[in-house]
């Protein structure tokens, strides 16, 4: 009994710990006052002052084409690596499956100035298309892990018997394969979009100052104003969306 009540204990105090700080951000999101020592009221004024700025709306919309088409190429190309190196035997396609771990294994910011310098080495213009690359070749090892662990699920010989049966490849990949496998690809897709639009070391280095991207904007206005309703308003709507993609995951794999 004392251990129960023990663990009970512990485990409030360290969800206190981590999600406190989210819940008092989100509160102080819809104070009426612009200091986080008083409270004046409800108010939703700083999401209008957040939905009237071009800065944030375009911050916004290049944050969004980034996450999506990154997550879109990031599976395509995940599912494609998975299912070769699945369906494929050698020590070349070993290698392949020990290179996927390199992107996850090595520190962020190494990847990120390595990134930075071959773009600069190649005389290649800062931009949509340098994010884009940069976070996608860091969304290929997350997709390929994801979709690698539900492919080896799928016996071949179910692919050998609609074979046999007169199925045609395509069909057998659009009726069998991609079906089964539909789970990972939905988790590859929200789990790269994630990591795409909430990253910042790979945005910074990869980025110019004139294409504005939101985990920029939130850092910049953090540092030259510490905690504002405004940012924690703009930060709120940001764990919203995760938690919308994350509850969407939750509700389809729960009617599967």
């Amino acid at each position: 009994m004392k251990t129960r009540i023990i663990w009970i204990i512990y485990t409030i105090a360290l969800l206190s710990f981590l999600y406190l700080p989210i819940f008092m951000m989100v509160i102080q999101s819809f104070n009426d006052s612009k200091y986080l020592t008083e409270w004046k009221g409800f108010t939703l004024k700083w999401y209008i002052k957040l939905f009237e700025s071009n800065e944030v709306w375009t911050s916004f919309i290049n944050s969004f084409t980034i996450a999506l088409a990154s997550a879109l190429t990031s599976t395509f190309l995940g599912i494609t690596l998975a299912y070769t190196y699945i369906r494929s035997k050698g020590k070349i396609y070993d290698f392949l499956d020990i290179a996927m771990y390199t992107p996850i294994i090595i520190p962020e910011i190494a990847e990120a100035v390595s990134l930075a310098l071959f773009f600069y080495l190649s005389n290649i213009n800062f931009g949509w298309y340098t994010v884009f690359i940069g976070h996608t070749a860091f969304n290929i090892a997350f997709a390929y892990f994801t979709l690698k662990a539900q492919l080896s699920l799928i016996s071949k010989n179910v692919e050998d018997a609609a074979l046999i049966l007169g199925a045609k490849p395509i069909k057998v990949l659009f009726s069998i394969l991609l079906p089964i496998a539909m789970p990972a690809i939905f988790a590859s897709m929200i789990i790269t979009f994630t990591l795409s639009f909430d990253d910042f070391i790979k945005s910074v280095f990869t980025t110019e100052p004139g294409f504005p991207l939101l985990p920029i904007l939130i850092w910049t206005r953090a540092a030259r104003a510490r905690a504002t309703p405004d940012l924690n308003a703009l930060a709120t709507i940001m764990i919203a969306i995760s938690l919308c993609l994350a509850s969407l995951y939750t509700y389809y794999m729960y009617k599967r």
